[in-house]
C-alpha cells in the first residue's frame, strides 16, 4: 500500500464532492445517471472518450421470441468454460431487459422493423440476441447518455486519477486536471475506467483506454481477480487498432487464408477463431476476411456504415477485395474483485465495467455481454450508493508523501509490450511465462522509487498489472477460455477456480 507521485495535501488546490465517478463509458455513466435520478449529485471525471464508444456490434439481451434469460444464461456459461459466478450470470440475464428498457428511455434508439428489435447473431449465441444501432452502437450508447449527463446537469472535470488517498477507507483523490494536481475529497469513488488490454502490442483499445487505474488500486491493497484471461478480438484491421465486428461474420462473412480457403467455424468463440487465425499467421500465411458474399444481399454501407467508411479510406472495398486481418488484445476479462454491487473490500470504493471484476465472463467473455455488464451492473452499484452514503464521511486529514530516494526509470515499456504480446498473448507457454516474469522483477524492486512524474506513475500502475496477468497464467497450468497453454492444452478440473493476485505476491 503505497503512493508513487509526491504531494502534500496542504500545499495542493483542493474541493469536496460526495462522489466522484471516475471514467464515461457505459459504466461510469450509468452510475452518474442513476444517482441523479436517486437524488444524489455525483462528479464525473474523465480523461476522454473510451471503449464504450468504439463498440460496434451491439448488446445482447433475451428480447425475441424463442430466446428467454435461460438460454443467454447457459451460452454465457458455455462460453465462460464453467468458471463464471453462476449467481453474476443469473443477474446479468435476469436484469438484461430492464437495462434495455432504461437505455431506450435515456434516449438510445436501437434498430426495429415493424416485428420488433433487429437482433443480430454473433460467436457463442445460440440464438440472434444481439441488439444494435448499424454498426455504432457503442458510439449511439454514449451520444445519448452524454446527452442525458448534460441535461441533468451532472458536473464533468476533464481530468486524471492520479493516487487514492486513504488507506482501509476512500478519503479522497489526488488528480491532475491540466496538468496540474488538485485534491478532492469524497466520500465514495467509482472507478469505472476500463480494462487493462492496452498492456499488449497490439490491441484494439484507444490511447486513453489504457486501464492503468487498476494498477492505482492495486496499490491500495485491493486484490485483482483472474488478470490472466484477456480476450483477444480475432479481426482486426491488420496493424491498426481498427476492429472488424463480429457481426460481420454473424451476417455470413467467411475468414480465408491466402490460398483463398475457410479454415475455421466463424462463428466459434473467440478465442477459438482468434487461436486459429494466430496459428495461420504463424505457418507464414496471411488471412483475410471475405465480406464480397455479403454485398450481394445487403447494402454494406447501410449494414455497416462505420467499417465500410474505415476499409474505404484505407483503400479497401469490400465489394471487391479481400480484408487482411489480425488478432488484436480486446478485452480484459479479469479485474479489481468486487461485489454483485461493485463494492470492493475498501470502505467508499467501487468498480463497475471492465475494470472491475464481477465473475459474469469466466474465462471468456460471451460476445456483446460487457456492454449489457456495464448498464446492469452500473445500476445496481448506483443503489448500494445511495444505501451507504449515509454512513460514509468526509475526511480532513492531510496526506503527505515524499520519497526517500529516486532512480531514473531504466525501462521501456514498449519493450514490455511486445515481450507481452509474443510470450503471454494468444498462446503461451509455462518456461515463456517465467522468463517474462523475471524480466518484470527485476525492475519491480526499484519501479516504486521512479522520479515520481505522471508518465512513471502510468507505467508503473501499467507494470504492475501486466505482472498480475502473467504471475495468473504462470500458475494457471491448464488451457480454458481465452488463456491457452500449449504445455497444458486441456482443462484441468483441479484449476476450475478463481485466481488472486495482490502486491503481496511481489
Amino acid at each position: 500500500m503505497f503512493y508513487f507521485l509526491e504531494f502534500d495535501t496542504l500545499r495542493i488546490p483542493e474541493e469536496k464532492t460526495d462522489i466522484v465517478v471516475c471514467g464515461s463509458g457505459i459504466g461510469g455513466l450509468t452510475v452518474a445517471l442513476t444517482l441523479k435520478e436517486l437524488g444524489l449529485n455525483p462528479l464525473l471525471l474523465t480523461r476522454g472518450i473510451g471503449n464504450t464508444y468504439y463498440s460496434q456490434g451491439g448488446i445482447a439481451c433475451a428480447v425475441g421470441e424463442g430466446d428467454s434469460p435461460e438460454l443467454h444464461f447457459v451460452d454465457t456459461i458455455r462460453a465462460g468454460r464453467n468458471l463464471n459466478d453462476p449467481h453474476a450470470v443469473r443477474i446479468l440475464v435476469d436484469e438484461g431487459l430492464f437495462s434495455i428498457v432504461k437505455l431506450e428511455r435515456w434516449g438510445v434508439s436501437f434498430d426495429k422493423d415493424d416485428k420488433g428489435y433487429i437482433t443480430t447473431t454473433e460467436g457463442g449465441h445460440s440464438v440472434a440476441r444481439v441488439l444494435k444501432v448499424k454498426d455504432y452502437t457503442g458510439r449511439a450508447i454514449y451520444s445519448s447518455l452524454w446527452r442525458k449527463l448534460k441535461e441533468y446537469g451532472v458536473p464533468v472535470v476533464e481530468g486524471e486519477l492520479q493516487e487514492i488517498l486513504g488507506d482501509d477507507r476512500v478519503e479522497g483523490i489526488l488528480v491532475t486536471v491540466e496538468g496540474k494536481l488538485r485534491v478532492i475529497r469524497l466520500k465514495a469513488l467509482v472507478l469505472a475506467t476500463g480494462g487493462a488490454a492496452s498492456i499488449f502490442r497490439y490491441t484494439t483499445n484507444p490511447s486513453k483506454a489504457r486501464g492503468d487505474a487498476i494498477g492505482i488500486a492495486m496499490r491500495k491493497g485491493i486484490k485483482i481477480r483472474n488478470p490472466e484471461f484477456i480476450q483477444f478480438h480475432p479481426t482486426v484491421f491488420k496493424d491498426s487498432n481498427l476492429l472488424i465486428s463480429e457481426a460481420v461474420r454473424g451476417e455470413g462473412a467467411f475468414l480465408v487464408d491466402d490460398r483463398g480457403e475457410r479454415f475455421v467455424n466463424e462463428l466459434e468463440p473467440r478465442d477459438v477463431v482468434a487461436r486459429a487465425i494466430y496459428r495461420k499467421m504463424k505457418e507464414g500465411k496471411r488471412v483475410f476476411l471475405d465480406m464480397r458474399r455479403l454485398g450481394e444481399k445487403i447494402k454494406l454501407e447501410e449494414r455497416f456504415p462505420t467499417i465500410f467508411s474505415f476499409l474505404r479510406e484505407k483503400g479497401f472495398d469490400p465489394y471487391k477485395d479481400l480484408i487482411p486481418v489480425n488478432p488484436a488484445a480486446h478485452y480484459f476479462i479479469g479485474g479489481i474483485d468486487v461485489d454483485m454491487f461493485g463494492r470492493t473490500i475498501m470502505e467508499g470504493l467501487y468498480a463497475v465495467g471492465e475494470c472491475a471484476c464481477t465473475g459474469v465472463h469466466g474465462a471468456n467473455r460471451l460476445a456483446s455481454n460487457s456492454l449489457l455488464e456495464g448498464i446492469v451492473f452500473g445500476i445496481r452499484t448506483a443503489y448500494r450508493i445511495y444505501m451507504d452514503i449515509s454512513r460514509l464521511r468526509f475526511s480532513e486529514k492531510r496526506f503527505v508523501f515524499r520519497k526517500e530516494k529516486t532512480v531514473k526509470r531504466d525501462l521501456d515499456f514498449e519493450r514490455v509490450r511486445e515481450k507481452l504480446w509474443l510470450l503471454m498473448g494468444v498462446e503461451r507457454e509455462g518456461d515463456d511465462l517465467k522468463t517474462l516474469l523475471e524480466d518484470m522483477d527485476k525492475v519491480t524492486d526499484t519501479a516504486p522509487y521512479w522520479e515520481p512524474t505522471v508518465e512513471n506513475r502510468r507505467i508503473l500502475d501499467l507494470l504492475l498489472i501486466a505482472r498480475a496477468c502473467t504471475y495468473c497464467a504462470y500458475n494457471r497450468k491448464e488451457s480454458r477460455g481465452v488463456h491457452y497453454r500449449k504445455d497444458f492444452p486441456y482443462e484441468r478440473e483441479e484449476f476450475r477456480k478463481d485466481s488472486y493476485y495482490s502486491l503481496s505476491v511481489l
